[in-house]
């Protein structure tokens, strides 16, 4: 299951004073790429080449700014986000064994597996390092515990998409994997918000559901995408959206007629997804809905 950052995705509501901010964020990702020892330094510099949208972070500074919290907190957070997901990019590409990642040669193909393995490594210990430095200490407990879990999910969802047998999963197995691989890294930066905020359980669950409804969706997007490239999931034999939904009519993975009728059957899924999505927005604050708004309309207008 490749994870790849689509133009469905953006960009989506910003504050104005959000948007100030980036700058700062990306300058300390620039200073966490940075290292004496002059081997890292080179794999660092290399990475930093490869210029991601900075969607995490602008999630993560979004939500803080409407949300009204400390400077300090919402900048470090955003730079934790990035880092995260820069190094789940740098692993990922290793299980899939993909050699190009943003027009790059990946660092793995480059430099090496065990060099790839553990820039990764010191990008999430760089990551973990930025929580350190947040000023309000209990917002550094909840952020702290917040990324340990998304951590968590992120590498059991990677388990299970390496583990799978594709000839045997159904598609709620793949829904689940879809998610703890794709969900964490998307709602992670919004969720750390959250619990900041100190929101009530009822909030905090109407935005679990929509969060989750968000990842699911944007996996599926990224999937049907990515099967009209000229490397297909199909072909590699990876764990697809559309190949489960083939897998399930008995269709062959190689026949033009029936990836484009499965293509259609996950249009029209990906668009009841989608308009679930439009109703957990409600069940969400006020103040947060227009993020939520912008990002739907996005995904919506990718298909």
């Amino acid at each position: 299951m490749k994870i790849i950052i689509s133009s469905h995705f953006d960009e989506f509501f910003m504050p104005p004073e959000a948007t100030a901010d980036l700058h700062l964020v990306k300058k300390e990702i620039q200073k966490s790429l940075q290292d004496k020892k002059i081997i890292l330094n080179e794999w660092l510099k290399y990475q930093n080449r490869s210029k991601g949208k900075f969607i995490r972070a602008q999630l993560a500074l979004a939500s803080g700014e409407l949300l009204n919290l400390p400077k300090n907190t919402v900048i470090k957070w955003s730079v934790a986000c990035e880092l995260i997901h820069t190094a789940s990019l740098i692993h990922d590409d290793i299980c899939d064994q993909d050699e190009k990642r943003r027009g790059l040669t990946t660092i793995w193909k480059k430099y090496g597996v065990p060099a790839a393995i553990c820039l990764g490594d010191f990008i999430i210990a760089q990551a973990f390092q930025k929580l350190s430095e947040i000023e309000t200490g209990w917002h550094q407990n909840i952020l702290l515990n917040s990324l340990s879990l998304s951590m968590k999910q992120i590498i059991i969802g990677q388990v299970s998409d390496v583990g799978v047998d594709i000839k045997k999963i159904s598609m709620k197995d793949y829904e689940n994997i879809a998610y703890e691989k794709t969900g964490p890294l998307l709602m992670t930066p919004l969720d750390g918000m959250f619990r900041c905020k100190e929101l009530s359980e009822s909030e905090l669950t109407g935005l679990n559901k929509l969060m989750y409804s968000i990842g699911l969706a944007y996996q599926m997007i990224n999937d049907y995408i990515n099967i009209k490239s000229k490397k297909t999931d199909i072909s590699l034999n990876h764990l697809n959206f559309i190949s489960i939904l083939m897998k399930e009519k008995n269709q062959k993975n190689n026949d033009k007629h029936s990836i484009e009728l499965s293509l259609k059957d996950a249009n029209d899924r990906i668009i009841k997804k989608l308009n679930e999505i439009d109703k957990f927005i409600h069940q969400v604050p006020i103040v947060l809905q227009p993020i939520f708004i912008s990002i739907a309309n996005q995904m919506k207008e990718s298909l």
